[in-house]
């Protein structure tokens, strides 16, 4: 076989070299990210890492576009709930209150509310902190005036005045 690939198909024998295939690929790769110094004189490992990242790129993308149609129907659905709609060949009744279109994306009011939670939270938190402190504070002092009672008690007549 040599530096020679052969296929067949239909029956005929087709011949193409190495160099052909890496040619065919190198806008591939240079696609990809790939610089054509690394292409063609670096490590062969690095193209297999190349292609990885790629599909991981090309997966995360479609997951996102997926996302944001998903976002733009939710966008979509709120519009048509506010605009008076002949629905069914039946006139939406006169007097009726639609509902508000979002004054904020969708996104932008979750990261508000998720401040917002966080904020409460921090609060309560140091509202705790503040009783624990202040509790400790009373008990010692309950602590230091018992030990003052318990020393007055223990002092003979007339030696504590």
């Amino acid at each position: 076989m040599g530096n020679r690939l052969t296929r067949e198909s239909d029956g005929q024998t087709a011949t193409r070299s190495y160099g052909d295939i890496f040619d065919e690929l190198c806008p591939h790769y240079l696609c990809m990210g790939m610089t054509a110094e690394q292409y063609w004189d670096g490590e062969s490992e690095l193209k297999k890492f190349y292609r990885k990242a790629y599909m991981l790129r090309v997966e995360n993308e479609a997951r996102t576009a997926d996302r944001n149609n998903w976002y733009m129907g939710q966008y979509m659905i709120h519009v048509l709930q506010c605009v008076p709609l002949l629905v069914g060949g039946l006139n939406v009744k006169s007097g009726t209150s639609l509902p508000e279109y979002p004054d904020k994306p969708f996104l932008e009011k979750l990261a508000i509310q998720k401040r917002e939670e966080d904020r409460k939270k921090r609060e309560e938190d140091q509202a705790k902190m503040a009783m624990a402190l202040m509790h400790a504070a009373v008990m010692q002092f309950n602590k230091r005036f018992e030990q003052k009672q318990t020393e007055r008690k223990a002092l003979p007549e007339g030696a504590g005045q």
